[in-house]
């Protein structure tokens, strides 16, 4: 279980949360699960990444694996954002030790040792599953400028609400100020489902392409509560998800295995997309039961993912 305590970083107060064994920020935040995160540029050996949480701008630092450092925040905002977020209660070394117990694949073994550090943020459902259309025949990078962009349109600005001196990425000299911050967009919330209907004409400038269609879909069919949400997050089945999120148009198998994974949760969801193909078709002869890979089949997946992009390359 980890450990909590308050200190210092760069000579302001910082809550630390200790004892998350291979615990990687990097490659958490890294590895493809989300877009809204920006790491900051340091040259001291420092990973430090701001991202947004519902309405809290979060930054979150790491020195040395298994630590995690959290400036400036307060003691109501970890409990609250931070430990259910970064999955701070889940132990890494057991999810890994029972991916391993649920394969005879020895490269399956290695690439979760490799992975090990990854762990999967609890993600707010709407976002992911709007991030996860938004993501149809996308790249990271394009997917990450269309949700700034989004957010930017809809969202408020939480380094001018919550009265920063400076930029807290150091890109403006001066205080933020919205004439230049909307051209960022990296301090915004999210907006809700309602927005998004209230004036669907504000996702054009992002260019969602095709995905304009299926995003007000989407919109509609939870603003309306077709799709409940909260009724999907009670259920808590891979199954229910799925057959619910499908039913919003545009969303197949893969979008709607992303969400289930890392914005509802299900943590045997197993995507299956380009990526995932290539490595079944190259490591395990064509064929992988992932439903074999037992209640971490989902995190299997992301050392698989990781490991092949990082690696292997």
């Amino acid at each position: 279980m980890f450990k909590k305590f308050e200190g210092e970083f760069e000579g302001k107060s910082a809550i630390y949360a200790v004892n998350l064994g291979r615990y990687s920020l990097k490659d958490t935040m890294e590895c493809g699960q989300c877009f809204r995160y920006e790491r900051v540029s340091r040259n001291d050996g420092t990973d430090e990444y701001i991202t947004v949480v519902g309405d809290e701008l979060i930054r979150v630092a790491q020195s040395e694996p298994g630590e995690l450092i959290f400036p400036e925040m307060t003691s109501e905002v970890f409990e609250r954002v931070a430990v259910p977020y970064f999955s701070l209660g889940r132990d890494l070394e057991a999810v890994r030790q029972n991916v391993a117990e649920h394969t005879d694949s020895e490269w399956l073994r290695h690439a979760a040792d490799f992975g090990s550090g990854i762990a999967i943020l609890s993600q707010d459902p709407w976002e992911t599953i709007i991030s996860f259309i938004i993501s149809q025949n996308n790249n990271i990078p394009r997917i990450r400028k269309i949700v700034r962009e989004i957010s930017a349109e809809y969202g408020v600005n939480l380094s001018i609400q919550n009265d920063y001196n400076s930029c807290p990425l150091s890109l403006i000299e001066g205080k933020p100020n919205e004439n230049i911050c909307k051209a960022c967009g990296r301090c915004y919330t999210f907006p809700s489902a309602s927005d998004i209907l209230d004036r669907p004409e504000g996702l054009l400038p992002s260019k969602p392409g095709f995905r304009y269609g299926y995003i007000l879909d989407a919109a509609e069919k939870i603003a309306s509560g077709e799709v409940d949400i909260a009724k999907i997050k009670s259920e808590n089945s891979y199954e229910y998800t799925l057959e619910t999120l499908k039913t919003i148009k545009g969303i197949g198998d893969k979008v709607a295995s992303c969400a289930a994974l890392f914005g509802f949760g299900n943590l045997e969801a197993f995507p299956i997309d380009v990526w995932m193909k290539r490595a079944i078709d190259t490591y395990f002869g064509g064929k992988l039961d992932h439903t074999a890979l037992g209640p971490y089949a989902g995190i299997a997946q992301q050392y698989i993912f990781h490991y092949i992009r990082n690696e292997e390359k």
